[in-house]
């Protein structure tokens, strides 16, 4: 059989044993679960939920006009005015009860602890006009000219760079880079342990057996970055119909393509760390040394995830570029970048230039390694001295 077809039986078998696992499919469970629970959230929580709506006790010819006044520009406050005529004694008790949000009288305004600021904004404003209208119609100005002097035309505003609907970009932002982030570090222990465990019992011998070892190795890498692009993939998917149904983000081409991203970036991401966590798995021969040899590659994607934030805060920054093109960074950031909409082509065409290199020069080490330290058992061997095996 050729070696395509061989890794092809590998990538299955590594497919079939790992979805049937029960840590597996609680792990997807799992996944889901809290990028459905962040995205509803953050529309309940945080999400562009519309105006503040507040209910209005008034009563008194002055409080009325306030309220009618308030209710016309009550949009430039970003709040919704419910107006209920009350006399003073109902409206006071009704704030106490819970019933008003607050009562605009004779009196003044009652509130039951503290008005809210966009709530005296608006009927500050409202009042202005109101009493502005009655000084202008006492000094015998007419009600044309009060009204044109009191609703003056708006300034007009030139947009030269209209800005898409960007609600909850930083939101997906953040989720993109935490998913990947977990994604690799999973999966490629994934890959570590499955080469350490096939080694450590013998495994590995009978398989070599009938298979090489490249196909072998390169079949458990494509299996496993199967698994967890389907992870990712259904995350994603829920993610956002979690999110565009709580109103946290708009469902549109935009966060879409950023899904697009993460999964492409992620795929090659994988493809580099894939490699290395091979490569720490096949210089040892027990799992007890496996934390050893691995620690290193989890601090490198710790460090990647960490720059994702300074990277959001200021995506122009040296910083966030560099990251972006960093192979070891750039799986977790270049995707953030783009959910942001702040990546321009070039830098996401260099990006993605660079990673493929990366993962092909990587893939092809990763498999001289294993070739000769599979069969390998002892001490740990030394990076120095695995990268000299795999020049010979």
């Amino acid at each position: 059989m050729s070696g395509r077809s061989l890794t092809y039986i590998v990538a299955r078998r590594e497919l079939t044993q790992r979805v049937r696992q029960r840590a597996f499919q609680l792990s997807t469970v799992a996944i889901v679960g809290v990028v459905a629970a962040i995205a509803i959230l953050a529309g309940v929580l945080g999400g562009d939920g519309g105006p503040q709506r507040y209910t209005l006790a008034v009563d008194g010819a002055e409080a009325v006009a306030v309220a009618n006044a308030a209710e016309r520009i009550e949009r430039a406050y970003d709040v919704e005015l419910d107006v209920e005529r009350a006399d003073a004694a109902a409206a006071r008790a009704g704030v106490l009860d819970g019933d008003y949000d607050a009562a605009l009288t004779r009196a003044g305004l009652t509130v039951e602890e503290e008005a809210p600021d966009d709530l005296l904004q608006v009927l500050a404003a409202a009042t202005d006009r109101v009493r502005s209208a009655a000084a202008l119609r006492d000094a015998g100005v007419p009600a044309a000219d009060a009204r044109a002097a009191l609703d003056p035309e708006p300034l007009r505003v030139h947009v030269l760079e209209p800005d898409d609907d960007d609600r909850g970009s930083y939101g997906v932002a953040f989720v993109a880079s935490l998913l990947l982030y977990g994604q690799l570090i999973v999966v490629g222990l994934a890959v570590a342990q499955g080469v350490v465990e096939e080694k450590a019992s013998r495994v590995v011998e009978v398989l070599l057996s009938t298979i090489p070892a490249r196909p072998l190795l390169n079949g458990k890498v494509i299996g496993l970055g199967i698994l967890g692009i389907g992870q990712l993939l259904l995350a994603g998917v829920v993610g956002l119909a979690a999110g565009a149904a709580s109103g946290a983000i708009s469902l549109d081409s935009s966060a879409i393509g950023a899904l697009a991203v993460a999964l492409l970036w992620f795929t090659l991401g994988y493809g580099v760390y894939g490699s290395l966590y091979a490569i720490s798995g096949v210089v040892v021969s027990r799992q007890e040394d496996l934390s050893a040899s691995s620690t290193p590659l989890t601090l490198v994607l710790v460090a990647a995830y960490l720059v994702v934030f300074p990277s959001l805060d200021a995506p122009d920054s040296t910083l966030a570029t560099v990251a972006s093109l960093v192979p070891f960074s750039s799986p977790i950031v270049m995707p953030s970048l783009v959910a942001l909409g702040e990546a321009s082509t070039a830098q996401v065409a260099l990006s993605l230039a660079i990673l493929v290199v990366s993962t092909v020069v990587l893939l092809g080490l990763a498999a001289r390694i294993y070739e000769r330290l599979v069969l390998r058992m002892g001490s740990p061997v030394r990076l120095g001295e695995a990268l000299r095996l795999a020049r010979r």
